[in-house]
């Protein structure tokens, strides 16, 4: 493993330790208020008139991306749970024999310049910048064996993050919404 991907390995399980308190509080809201949403919304529909199927079709719209991201939370949170904070070095007594050895500064220089030409490598049409930097993150760590956590898609995951943050105003509007239409109608 190079430098780059000791520094990953130390780097983002310390990230998902930062982020587990912020990432429940935020996952616990939104579903939290689909949850309300869509228990009004099935209310509503049972009380029903045309259109009253709506917040109920919403709730389950927004309940997609909460339950994405808290599948990948989860795969997230058991992946960087083996990755020690600070690795400890191990003595060995291994033979070293004289010959072509691998220079590890020429490794390093090799794995950064990979990474280099992954990132400039923009091939998908959907965030392309941050497939682009997956794949560099990859390459300079050696491989998804060396950095587990980056076997997932992060577009997926940011996407989700998005539609998640997006479900608690979402869904708490259009819950003040269905209640006062409960309470009217």
């Amino acid at each position: 493993m190079t430098a780059a991907g000791d520094v990953l390995n130390q780097v983002v399980p310390v990230l998902v330790r930062l982020a587990r308190r912020p990432g429940g509080l935020l996952l616990t809201a939104a579903a939290l208020g689909v949850g309300v949403l869509a228990l009004l919304g099935a209310v509503y529909t049972l009380a029903g008139d045309g259109g009253s199927w709506f917040p109920l079709v919403l709730a389950g719209v927004l309940a997609v991306p909460v339950l994405v991201l808290a599948v990948r939370r989860e795969r997230l949170q058991a992946r960087t749970q083996g990755l020690a904070l600070r690795p400890t070095v191990v003595g060995t007594r291994d033979v070293v024999v004289a010959g072509a050895a691998p220079n590890p500064v020429q490794e390093e220089l090799e794995a950064i310049n990979g990474a280099l030409v992954e990132s400039s490598i923009r091939t998908a049409r959907f965030l392309p910048r941050v497939e682009a930097a997956q794949r560099a993150a990859v390459r300079a760590a050696g491989g998804t064996v060396n950095a587990p956590y980056l076997k997932d898609d992060l577009r997926v995951t940011l996407v989700a993050l998005v539609g998640t943050v997006a479900a608690v105003p979402v869904s708490a509007v259009a819950s003040v919404v269905t209640a006062v239409l409960l309470l009217v109608g």
